[in-house]
């Protein structure tokens, strides 16, 4: 699975039956052109698995479809659909990963003990990916101000290709459905 399709499944395995308020979040900037009206923001701790050593990380989907969890309570998958998702984590001793303890810095692209990963994607009308769209931040940060039931803090990313955005979020946590993968047919598309 390309990182991409990972980490959009990693942030909507993770949503479900959760907080009903919706998550803010701003947006400033583009990738590859693209520009995105956050209208939800929603968050949770994920199981992950990195070259075989099983942990756990932050993952913080941001979104320009309004009532991501309800809809995907439901099994739908929102259209015309842009996400960012900044996954964060802290490496352990063993190698796992846990998710942030405390509020803090988390870099984008460095090989430290805190440690995040973004990606910018999209869906068209029938819910297919935008593979042209797609792209991977390269390196900046995310801080946060608030870890646990919700997540809030700032970014500020830079992609390969010189794009670079800048936004904050505040993100309450969504738990439930775990079978859910954009994209990929797994769940309805919202008409």
């Amino acid at each position: 699975m390309r990182p991409i399709g990972m980490a959009l499944t990693l942030v909507l395995a993770s949503c479900g039956s959760g907080s009903s308020a919706p998550g803010v979040a701003t947006f400033s900037g583009s990738v590859r052109g693209q520009s995105m009206v956050p209208r939800d923001a929603i968050a949770s701790v994920v199981s992950v698995n990195a070259n075989g050593v099983p942990g756990r990380a932050a993952v913080i989907g941001i979104t320009s479809a309004a009532g991501l969890c309800p809809l995907l309570s439901a099994g739908k998958e929102p259209k015309s659909t842009q996400y960012l998702v900044l996954t964060a984590f802290q490496m352990q001793p063993d190698y796992s990963a846990a998710p942030p303890p405390k509020p803090g810095n988390y870099p984008v692209g460095a090989l430290s003990i805190e440690n995040a990963v973004v990606v910018f994607a999209g869906t068209d009308a029938s819910c297919h990916s935008i593979s042209q769209g797609e792209a991977v931040a390269s390196s900046g940060s995310i801080t946060f101000t608030a870890v646990g039931d919700r997540y809030a803090g700032s970014y500020d990313l830079t992609f390969d290709f010189g794009d670079r955005v800048t936004g904050t979020f505040d993100a309450p946590g969504c738990n439930g459905l775990s079978q859910l993968a954009p994209a990929t047919g797994t769940l309805e598309c919202q008409p």
